[in-house]
């Protein structure tokens, strides 16, 4: 199941702490799907989910200005 967050003007931490609380309630093998208009959030973001828990990571530029962060739930 896809899980979809609005992270558009959010600066960090804020879009880690969205995701961590999605996390929560998320089954394994869920995505989470963070949009964001901050190219920081994009680094801070992948690096943390990676670091902290191991899951799989990836940004995907949609617009100009505009990314989605999927993080993947593997445990």
């Amino acid at each position: 199941m896809d899980h979809h967050i609005d992270s558009l003007g959010d600066i960090c931490p804020i879009p880690i702490i969205k995701i961590e609380q999605k996390l929560k309630v998320a089954n394994r093998s869920d995505r989470i799907i963070l949009e964001s208009d901050h190219s920081c959030s994009t680094s801070s973001v992948v690096n943390h989910f990676i670091t902290k828990y191991g899951y799989p990571a990836e940004i995907i530029k949609v617009a100009e200005g505009i990314w989605h962060i999927v993080i993947t739930k593997t445990s």
